[in-house]
């Protein structure tokens, strides 16, 4: 294997190790749904000068397994935490099961492909595997794999969101107090970290591509050998 076509293979190394680190912060960070909700019909006493209505408002994100919600009742901001499974069973209208599930199978399944592709990478600069699935070709389908997990996380979770969540977050007792997030939720940077994800695994095949294909080495013409050189053929 040439010199340029192992720091192409041991590109796709580094590559790899920057989604499997942008996966990770997405199932570690809190931040796959934002909003701001906001309470509503709050009658004041006549003293006061903002009129009858006023709007409580509140912050709330969460990732695929936990988040923390903080909720102002008009004496001061209180904080609380959220986790994703013991919600769902509370409150079974909150989201989809099947497609929170799936976004998790997804994004792992992304982690691990990923982790398996650097692997090969390395092992595709230092040697020239026999087996095809070992070398180049298994390289580019890990890479594969990846990026369609992620892509199948990442369409899932807005399935979700339009479905579900963009109508409302908040639990059967808030709604009950005047509570409301509609119109008010977002997907947040975690979601965003599957999809940069994605990208760099659409990027590494790219590369693996370039390695296979030599574009670097400019084609030279064949040279054409004399068939009856002088010499060659003597007759007597």
């Amino acid at each position: 294997m040439d010199l340029v076509k192992r720091a192409l293979t041991f590109l796709t190394f580094f590559v790899c190790c920057i989604s499997l680190a942008f996966l990770a912060a997405s199932f570690a960070t809190q931040s796959w749904i934002e909003a701001e909700p906001i309470r509503t019909g709050i009658k004041l006493n006549s003293t006061s000068s903002y009129g009858e209505d006023k709007k409580f408002v509140g912050t709330i994100n969460f990732g695929l397994f936990k988040g923390e919600k903080v909720l102002d009742y008009g004496l001061g901001p209180r904080k609380s935490h959220i986790w994703i499974k013991t919600e769902l069973l509370k409150n079974p209208t909150l989201m989809v099961f099947g497609l929170w599930l799936f976004t998790i199978i997804c994004v792992a399944l992304s982690m691990v492909f990923g982790l398996v592709g650097a692997i090969f990478a390395v092992i595709n600069t230092v040697i020239v595997p026999v087996e095809l699935i070992t070398g180049m070709v298994g390289l580019y389908l890990w890479n594969c794999i990846g990026a369609v997990a992620s892509l199948a996380a990442v369409l899932s979770w807005v399935v979700q969101y339009y479905v579900k969540l963009q109508k409302n977050v908040m639990t059967e007792e808030e709604i009950g107090d005047k509570w409301t997030s509609e119109g008010q939720a977002r997907l947040g940077s975690s979601f965003w970290f599957v999809i940069v994800a994605l990208v760099l695994y659409v990027l590494n095949i790219f590369i693996i591509k370039l390695a296979q294909n030599h574009v670097w080495e400019h084609r030279q013409p064949k040279s054409t050998t004399d068939k009856n050189p002088e010499g060659a053929i003597m007759l007597y």
